[in-house]
């Protein structure tokens, strides 16, 4: 099924290359954006112009974001522990990048996999660098990036147009964001309506293959088709208005408040202003694990756990009148409560969500169980997991997105939906009462014996968060 394990030199392809080699082969204005808005509907600065395509910017035009922590030291404090300053050297991206590099086949195939830098190292897709070191300091999404984004011509797949100064010249430029008053430093400043709108993010967290226009990441997709988007601008949450609010103490989901942060974008003492809400910088989504984050994130990580605790809940229905030898009939409803997307989202063909149920007597005798996990950390086949399985032109499952064609199946949980999940047991003529019902929601990033497959002798067990909890005694 999963097709990885004949391929475990990808690891050494994945982790050992000091400087990788790209190849721009496809003009992404063959393949990006996905789809546009309407003009009532759009961002002042999503525009009808040609994207930035290889060749239209230089890397050196770009400050690195230890640069941009001069002035902005929380801010960059922050970005350093996240996804986004990991985007490109992610051994686990790498890998499974290398992966594709090495055996996609056809034109259609090979798009795809070229498409991938441009999100995972925008500057360095943007400035046609054949090779981009895992080490660079401006590889992954550099704050000089997103903030150098002047527009978009629509979403998905990176539609930006770039619009930076020149480091090497020590020429600031225009930054793009949310504010109309910032003082000017070493660059000016410009209101940018679009990096207050989850289209700005759509540019990136929604992407369809660039060969065949397969729905792969569709985050975007799923928060505009769903109730957060209300289409009125007092009442609508934005992606920036959980992801960019976050931070220690406040997990800012939809099923919690999401108050403001006052503070300064800069130090008072360097002109700052403060302002009654600061967006933070943390970028935390459902990923725990180190080789998700550069070193040192640890906070990155506990905020992760926190606002995966505050997506979802459980809710178990039983039939109360259940007696020793009859058959016991429950089920439990998965509640997505605090997501703005489906859960899973992203990357959901490797993504798993599922339940671990049990059903005990009063001498805690398991009667049933669903969900476990082995010691090599292979989930129960008994379980349903929640999340996207693609074909390919063989009709067979995989997880190699480059060779996807179509969806064979997906059982996510959109927002505010659910799925209900039913379970049946025999009770034993023996048992104890009163028997206890639990279930337990577990999130993990991705399947163990891929990330085995993918990292070698460097693999490292992947943790396993409980989103949701419930527990309910029956009488017999």
């Amino acid at each position: 099924m999963r097709l990885f394990f004949n391929y475990t030199w990808c690891f050494i392809l994945g982790l050992f290359f000091v400087s990788l080699n790209v190849s721009y082969g496809s003009d992404p204005r063959e393949w990006s954006p996905t789809w546009k808005l309407p003009p009532g509907q759009r961002p002042e600065n999503i525009v009808d112009l040609p994207i930035t395509v290889p060749g239209d910017v230089r890397i050196s035009q770009f400050f690195s974001p230890i640069s941009c922590g001069a002035c902005h030291p929380e801010i960059f404090k922050m970005w350093s522990g996240s996804t986004h300053a990991n985007a490109w050297r992610n051994p686990l991206f790498q890998a499974l990048y290398n992966l594709g590099k090495k055996t996609a086949e056809g034109e259609s195939e090979k798009r795809n996999i070229e498409s991938c830098v441009r999100c995972h190292f925008p500057i360095g897709h943007s400035g046609a660098e054949a090779s981009l070191p895992l080490d660079d300091e401006k590889g992954g999404v550099i704050c000089d990036f997103c903030h150098s984004v002047r527009a978009t011509t629509g979403v998905g797949n990176a539609p930006y147009i770039l619009s930076p100064g020149n480091a090497a010249a020590m020429e600031g430029g225009t930054k793009y964001g949310p504010f109309a008053d910032s003082p000017e430093t070493i660059h000016k400043n410009q209101y940018s309506e679009l990096h207050t709108r989850s289209e700005f993010c759509g540019g990136c967290h929604d992407v369809s293959h660039a060969g065949n226009n397969l729905p792969i990441e569709q985050t975007y997709t799923e928060w505009r088709q769903g109730p957060y988007n209300t289409g009125d601008p007092k009442t609508t949450i934005h992606c920036q208005d959980c992801h960019m609010r976050q931070r220690p103490g406040f997990p800012c989901t939809g099923s919690t408040d999401r108050p403001d942060n006052p503070g300064f974008a800069s130090p008072e003492i360097m002109g700052g202003k403060k302002r009654p809400h600061i967006w933070t910088h943390y970028f935390v989504g459902g990923s725990v694990t180190p080789i998700s984050l550069p070193s040192g994130s640890e906070l990155q990580q506990q905020m992760a756990v926190e606002r995966l605790k505050n997506a979802a809940t459980l809710e178990v229905s039983v039939n109360p009148a259940s007696k020793r030898g009859d058959l016991l009939k429950f089920h439990i409803d998965i509640k997505n409560t605090g997501a703005g997307h489906h859960i899973p989202t992203g990357l959901t063909e490797m993504r798993q969500v599922w339940l671990h149920v049990s059903v005990t007597d009063a001498e805690d005798k398991i009667i049933y169980q669903s969900g476990k996990v082995d010691e090599k950390g292979n989930i129960d086949s008994n379980a349903t997991i929640y999340h996207t399985v693609f074909g390919n032109e063989k009709g067979e499952e995989t997880l190699h997105v480059w060779a996807a064609t179509h969806i064979i199946s997906d059982n996510r949980i959109p927002p505010k939906g659910k799925k209900e999940e039913h379970f049946i047991c025999l009770l034993p003529n023996d048992a104890k009462s009163p028997l206890k019902i639990k279930a337990v929601l577990h999130y993990r990033s991705a399947p163990q014996d891929v990330v085995d497959a993918l990292l070698g002798e460097k693999s490292m067990k992947l943790p396993i968060i409980d989103m949701a909890e419930v527990l309910k005694e029956i009488s017999l």
